[in-house]
């Protein structure tokens, strides 16, 4: 069995501890106090260059004597230095207590370099951790293979490749449950709906972004299956409204509370013209708005019919795949969440910023992919294409 512990680090030969005469400054020493004292770090800047400088031998001498609990300036009166030295050398090895004779800018550098081909045991190793699914990153095992004892070390590059032949990281996809009923429906929608011409089309819908996404991935082999996670409320979240067409898009338009009829309702009336200048070349086009509560009203459909257009696409239920605007909701969240936003006003600016790099191109390509995925749900008989 392996025991991962953090290698020492190989001293050169001018920072060799040189044992005996640290041994004969300790028996040249009183008994030392067990009594421990506070250290303050004050006028640490004043004093004498000569006086602040310590040797490897002295600063042993003092690490062990502080171990054992002497007072700084007892110390001070051994090593003949000034005692804000003494002090400030304890403080720093109390902070940092590994490398502590290791000046700060040596331990900057590169990652550790090694060997250009793994061995048996740095396989079993990799394979070990990501059965587990304890390892995030190839650059986490790579760091977790060169603090492993007795073990030789290994550059990064074979350990990506390995890696890399062994499979992928990959985020858990969201598992839809569809019942019979809405499978019978939607089955029956794309039979009727075939060969219908999409481009004279309006498609609305709201969308959710989130401040506390879930965006970690986790390792799969070749052939494994990819796993499911559960879509849980956010603390911080913000809801969108939008519309596209073949011809282009509207505003968005940020809900500020939840919505419900009436504010769909103002919402509709906002935007209004900005719908009906997309087709204002065309007679005949339709509005289409999925299944949500504040869409049922017989007051929202009386008002689409008379202010907008005459005529409204049926959708059917527990179908997100028939709708083009959720391949530019999961654009947008995916150039959301490369921004990193760490507060809710960033994350409002880039939702915006993102709904404004959305070109009229990706939407076409989003509703003319809508055929080819009626046809996969008529082979699959209703199932999420």
């Amino acid at each position: 069995m392996e025991i991962e512990v953090r290698k020492p680090r190989k001293a050169s030969e001018n920072s060799k501890r040189r044992h005996s005469a640290i041994l004969s400054l300790c028996e040249k020493s009183q008994a030392p106090s067990l009594k421990k004292y506070k250290l303050n770090n004050h006028n640490l800047n004043t004093l004498p260059p000569d006086s602040y400088h310590l040797s490897n031998l002295e600063k042993s001498f003092i690490y062990l004597q502080g171990a054992l609990g002497t007072h700084p300036k007892v110390i001070a009166k051994k090593v003949e230095r000034d005692t804000r030295s003494i002090t400030s050398f304890m403080i720093n090895a109390n902070s940092n207590s590994n490398d502590v004779f290791i000046p700060k800018n040596k331990k900057k550098g590169r990652w550790v370099k090694g060997g250009t081909k793994l061995t048996n045991r740095h396989k079993e190793f990799i394979n070990t951790w990501i059965k587990a699914g304890n390892v995030k990153s190839a650059r986490q095992v790579h760091l977790r293979l060169n603090t492993i004892q007795n073990l030789s070390p290994i550059s990064y590059n074979p350990v990506r490749i390995y890696m890399k032949s062994l499979g992928e990281f990959k985020k858990a996809s969201l598992e839809i449950d569809i019942s019979q009923i809405n499978k019978t429906k939607r089955l029956k929608y794309c039979v009727k709906y075939q060969n219908f011409n999409f481009r004279k089309v309006l498609f609305s819908d709201e969308s959710l972004f989130q401040l506390n996404g879930n965006n970690e991935k986790q390792f799969y082999l070749k052939g494994q299956k990819v796993a499911r996670k559960k879509k849980f409320n956010p603390n911080t979240k913000i809801m969108v409204w939008a519309a596209i067409s073949y011809q282009g898009k509207t505003s968005l338009k940020i809900v500020s509370d939840t919505l419900k009829t009436d504010g769909y309702l103002k919402i509709l009336k906002e935007k209004r013209n900005e719908m009906r200048n997309l087709f204002r070349r065309k007679k005949i086009w339709y509005f289409q708005q999925d299944g949500a509560p504040s869409h049922r009203p017989k007051r929202i459909k009386q008002y689409i019919r008379r202010w907008i257009t005459k005529r409204i696409l049926p959708h059917p239920a527990q179908s997100p795949d028939l709708n083009p605007i959720e391949l530019i909701w999961a654009q947008m969240k995916r150039r959301v969440e490369e921004k990193r936003p760490q507060s809710k006003g960033d994350l409002l600016r880039a939702i915006l910023n993102s709904w404004e790099s959305i070109s009229v191109q990706d939407i076409r390509k989003c509703i003319d992919n809508l055929p080819k995925k009626i046809e996969k749900i008529i082979e699959g008989e209703g199932e999420i294409s």
